[in-house]
């Protein structure tokens, strides 16, 4: 069987309870020829380590020829693209985590500004405080050119979607479902309204997939690795934030809480995120000065890049990004290597790396980073 790469990652994103994993595992051992795996037979599938008898069966079912064509069908029907691992405009971003999804469902556009984003997190039954603080966060950032990551559920989630819009800004929701069972149904006109030209709407689940809790923390690992930053606004001892927030940490990435009162509930598990180390936010100079990107790229668009191009690099680069800046060459040369020499935090090389990014000053090749000017 002869098929792009593209086409096995989608029928392999097809294959229920196979998991990026155990498919990198899979076509790892089929070396350069990804697309043979599905002419294997199952015991040579099965010595695997995880794939056992009944993936197997799966990845050998007669019938994926058909799902796939069904499932681009139910796609092109919802007006949604189709992204694997092999596409070009895969993002880069979620390309860092170590089980990367092996393709995505998206109706929006994703464009290369909307890097520069905070993930505003928190529980589904917010208290007036948190109702409060998500809005006004969300829409102050999003006033400044940041882009909101959020999972588009109940509470804090849509909160920071709907202030994002009001702020005419930009923002990204990350399903935990396919696009035919969007949770909660109530927010299918919010989908829209994002997805319509105001930022993306992205899911790693076919179509049909209903949420389950198993999709929410695979959801949460992707708000978390889209983000320069995670910010919890108010999370129990077990809220689906904090699995957030830790997977951000894990990712290297900013974590920020807002403090809450110690003999509330509802604030026990944000409080604990900052006496563990997270930055503690009030209002959005304390985000600022923690992603200085944030800050030097207040209002991100091509125009300004484009605007900016005549002039000197260090004239439009803040002291932090003129610092790393120096530190680069046309040798390539990686996110550690430039952590150990400059004594700064990965998390805030790979932000300022973005921003410079973004200012077309360095560009990204295989193994790191090189001057572009």
């Amino acid at each position: 069987m002869s098929l792009p790469l593209a086409d096995v990652y989608l029928r392999l994103s097809l294959i229920a309870g196979l998991g990026p994993l155990i498919a990198e595992r899979i076509l790892a051992a089929a070396g350069d020829q990804p697309a043979a795996i599905f002419g294997w037979s199952q015991a040579r599938l099965c010595a695997i380590d995880g794939v056992g008898p009944e993936r197997a069966r799966r990845i050998l079912n007669p019938h994926l020829d058909e799902q796939v064509e069904s499932e681009r069908a139910r796609a092109a029907a919802l007006g949604l693209r189709i992204i694997t691992r092999a596409d070009d405009d895969y993002p880069v971003d979620l390309q860092r985590l170590n089980d990367p999804p092996l393709a995505l469902w998206m109706r929006g556009e994703l464009r290369p500004e909307d890097r520069l984003a905070v993930a505003v997190v928190g529980p589904r039954n917010p208290s007036a405080y948190g109702h409060r603080q998500a809005r006004r966060l969300a829409q102050g950032l999003a006033s400044l050119g940041t882009c909101i990551i959020s999972g588009l559920a109940r509470g804090v989630d849509t909160v920071a979607h709907e202030a994002a819009l009001a702020a005419g800004g930009r923002t990204v929701a990350v399903l935990g479902s396919g696009f035919d069972h969007p949770y909660p149904e109530e927010n299918r006109d919010l989908l829209a309204r994002i997805a319509d030209g105001r930022g993306a709407v992205i899911s790693e689940f076919p179509c049909p997939t209903r949420p389950s809790p198993g999709t929410f923390p695979r959801r949460n690992r992707m708000v978390a690795a889209l983000s320069l930053a995670t910010l919890v606004i108010e999370a129990g001892k077990r809220s689906g934030a904090l699995i957030t927030a830790r997977l951000a940490g894990e990712l290297g990435k900013e974590v920020m809480a807002l403090p809450g009162p110690v003999d509330r509930p509802e604030h026990q598990g944000s409080n604990q995120l900052l006496r563990d180390g997270a930055t503690l936010v009030t209002g959005l100079e304390e985000i600022l000065a923690e992603i200085p990107p944030l800050a030097t790229m207040a209002a991100p668009s091509a125009a300004l890049v484009q605007a900016h191009e005549a002039a000197a690099p260090a004239a439009r680069l803040s002291g932090r990004e003129r610092d790393i800046y120096a530190l680069l060459s046309d040798v390539v040369r990686s996110v550690d290597e430039v952590v150990a020499v400059s004594g700064l935090p990965a998390s805030v090389i790979g932000a300022t790396m973005v921003s410079l990014e973004l200012k077309r000053l360095v560009r990204r090749q295989a193994g790191g980073f090189v001057r572009a000017v």
